[in-house]
């Protein structure tokens, strides 16, 4: 089924599947990036549609490759882009016929002379990559893959799509490559045979030395490459958009057996069933088919948890896991997180206290609606693991910020913090290894985040204590560190060390003696103060 023209969209057609082989979903969920992937990897034909507010797009593929793109966004309009770059004088336009679209009118510029073939081809292709750089950017709407609706024979370009995803997953916040993981058990393996190959930074390319013939682990590599998490996993998501490797066994968009269906099915045998099937007035349009399995029957009543309101109000909002709302321990099994959801819901459903005053009736339907977000989570494998994946990491970063002195509450960490300490850990790696000028951002990018931080302040100051226009800069942060952490034996030793590398001995004993005072059992401190006064 291919389009008239491949660059018309109509504005009111419904994002719903038409057949069993359509498949949907929400771009919240499976962003566009991926569903590429995915397709590419499956060598599908069809297209993606895609919605988010009032703007649509259209992204068609053969053979898992993109060869054209529409949009109804008017900065994407081929007359557009053509007046923008000032390619053809808007007066020669006058006396081009009306085109109902872009492919009409890329042909009616070239059937007038007005531009070349070759012209025409370089503009279009660079008009896809910009509705696809556009799209990509898209973190809610809809999407819609048919494998019926292709574009026209004629309507081929080559996109430098890899390049693309690359630079999409780059500009992607750790926070949120993070998020994309379903555990560290999750393995990739090199892609071969890829002939376009984007430009990698040095640590990208280290991540991709590591594979060889077998598939590997991130927990492995993550031991192996001796790199932050957080700086690992990005490489990594860097590598699997831009085709570098593929992956197996995650949340994938399309089932196995979605896709063995879609590259099984004898689409002309489909398109002339469904067009019979259209003049019958009475018979319903085909339900999709689902790739989830419906549950099993209930054969045992769940037992009642035998608490009241107040200790199941109490429960849900001190919860620091899903785990603690649903009152199960982090090892139960899918069962027993069904029965105790189940339980819960049926004692302390809003509809049973409507009679309550407003605030108790608000923190009763604000506790079930954690607890049904707490089941939705854990009822699935894979959202389970991607869960577990995440409380995993929050721990580990609440136990690093710990130890570096910083007072953690139970609850999530907040976005600066983590951007603190994702920057922090990178910088004092750079740092480790005597890369200061590279260092010296990242450190920055923490102290900025977190300013009251004293270590983040400390090492920002010996980093730039390397740079010779910037000592002035480093003594401030390294005075900033020791007032916010005065008792800091590592902070203190720091700004004395500062004071004699640059040969201020006076400053570096007055510091020592300050220090002391504080802590006079400090044995490499009195050793230093021996030092000097001799």
């Amino acid at each position: 089924m291919n389009t008239p023209h491949g660059s018309h969209l109509s504005d009111n057609s419904p994002m719903i599947p038409q057949n069993s082989l359509d498949h949907s979903g929400k771009l919240s969920v499976n962003p566009l990036a991926e569903l590429l992937v995915e397709l590419e990897q499956a060598r599908l034909d069809g297209s993606v549609r895609l919605e988010s507010g009032d703007v649509k797009a259209i992204v068609y593929l053969r053979a898992g490759s993109i060869t054209f793109a529409v949009s109804n966004a008017r900065e994407h309009r081929l007359l557009n882009i053509i007046l923008e770059q000032n390619l053809v004088d808007q007066t020669q336009l006058a006396g081009i016929p009306k085109c109902s679209n872009d492919v009409e009118l890329g042909a009616a510029l070239v059937n007038s002379k007005l531009i070349s073939a070759d012209d025409l081809k370089n503009i279009v292709t660079g008009q896809l990559e910009r509705i696809l750089v556009s799209v990509l950017s898209w973190t809610e709407g809809n999407w819609h893959f048919s494998p019926l609706v292709r574009s026209r024979e004629d309507l081929g370009f080559e996109v430098g799509v890899h390049k693309l995803l690359v630079n999409y997953a780059r500009c992607q916040p750790m926070s949120a490559v993070m998020g994309r993981f379903k555990s560290v058990q999750e393995q990739f393996e090199r892609a071969n045979g890829k002939s376009e190959n984007p430009a990698l930074q040095a640590h990208e390319s280290f991540v991709l030395e590591r594979f060889g013939s077998e598939p590997r682990a991130i927990e492995d590599l993550t031991l192996e490459c001796g790199l932050p998490e957080n700086g690992f996993l990005h490489a990594i998501y860097v590598l699997w958009l831009g085709g570098m490797l593929h992956r197996r066994d995650w949340n994938a968009a399309f089932s196995k057996n979605r896709i063995a269906a879609i590259q099984n099915a004898r689409i002309a045998l489909i398109k002339k069933a469904q067009q019979a099937a259209a003049v019958a007035k009475d018979v319903k349009p085909e339900e999709p088919e689902s790739d989830t399995q419906a549950p099993p029957p209930e054969t045992d009543k769940p037992k009642q948890p035998e608490i009241d309101l107040d200790q199941y109000l109490a429960l849900v909002e001190s919860g620091a896991t899903h785990y603690d709302v649903l009152s199960v321990d982090p090892k139960a099994k899918t069962d027993e997180i069904k029965s105790s959801y189940l339980n819960l819901a049926k004692l302390f459903h809003p509809d049973r206290f409507h009679r309550e005053s407003p605030e108790t009736l608000k923190r009763i339907q604000g506790a079930f609606s954690n607890v049904q977000s707490a089941y939705e989570t854990l009822k699935s494998s894979d959202s389970r693991d991607n869960y577990d994946f995440k409380v995993r990491k929050e721990l580990a970063m609440k136990k690093k910020l710990k130890e570096q002195g910083v007072a953690v509450g139970e609850g999530k960490i907040d976005a600066k913090t983590e951007q603190g300490l994702e920057s922090f850990e990178v910088g004092l790696s750079l740092l480790m290894d005597g890369d200061f000028e590279r260092a010296i951002p990242f450190l920055g990018r923490a102290a900025h985040y977190n300013p009251d931080n004293a270590l983040y302040r400390a090492y920002l100051g010996k980093a730039l204590a390397h740079e010779d226009k910037q000592r002035h800069r480093a003594e401030g942060e390294l005075q900033a560190a020791v007032r916010l952490d005065p008792g800091n034996p590592k902070i203190r030793l720091m700004l004395i060390d500062f004071f004699m590398e640059q040969n201020l001995l006076k400053r570096a004993e007055g510091e020592l003696k300050r220090f002391l005072e504080i802590a006079p059992e400090n044995v490499e401190a009195k050793k230093l103060l021996a030092q000097l006064q001799n």
